[in-house]
């Protein structure tokens, strides 16, 4: 709880200051990178996870993969909390500004999981019927597991919408147990 809360605090504190230097989409994209980087790369989180380095060899290490590629404002951002001893929190501190950002830009995303590959016209159809649901921009992300059969399971925010046959079968399966004598089908 206190990882999310201190990432969140951080978080508001760079969009804001972004806000002020009209760069949010730019940070948005930067910290989408540096947070991706870290989280593929075991190795590198690992070096600038332990207390052990040196704060300005881990700076150094930040600045040399990220200064071409991110801006200023952003950069500053990374070697601050890395000077302040809260390098760890860097990845939830990238996820927490994406959450801000699109709360900001009204955007929604969205998960679903079918069986199939969904075709162009689906996609649009889910979108379109999200939007008018929520009144908001819709982030679909697909998914496909041929584990659930048919249907699909739509996930976002809190929320989880599962229609698949797969859980049709286990919500049967539920009933059935509860009959003795139908219990060995």
């Amino acid at each position: 709880m206190r990882i999310n809360l201190l990432s969140k605090r951080y978080a508001q504190a760079v969009f804001e200051l972004a806000g002020e230097f009209k760069l949010i989409d730019r940070v948005n994209t930067d910290l989408l990178l540096v947070g991706q980087v870290l989280a593929e790369n075991r190795q590198l989180k690992t070096v600038i996870n332990n207390p052990v380095i040196d704060t300005y060899k881990k700076v150094k290490i930040l600045e040399l993969i990220f200064k071409k590629e991110v801006s200023e404002l952003t950069m500053r951002f990374i070697v601050l909390i890395t000077k302040k001893g809260r390098e760890s929190y860097i990845t939830t501190v990238c996820e927490a500004y994406h959450d801000i950002y699109q709360a900001y830009k009204n955007i929604l995303s969205v998960e679903i999981t079918t069986a199939v590959q969904l075709n162009d016209q689906l996609k649009k159809e889910v979108i379109a019927k999200m939007e008018k649901a929520t009144d908001m921009e819709i982030d679909l992300l697909e998914k496909v597991n041929d584990d659930i059969v048919g249907g699909f399971v739509l996930k976002f925010k809190d929320y989880k919408y599962d229609t698949s046959i797969i859980n049709e079968l286990n919500k049967l399966r539920e009933v059935f147990s509860h009959y003795h004598y139908i219990k060995k089908f």
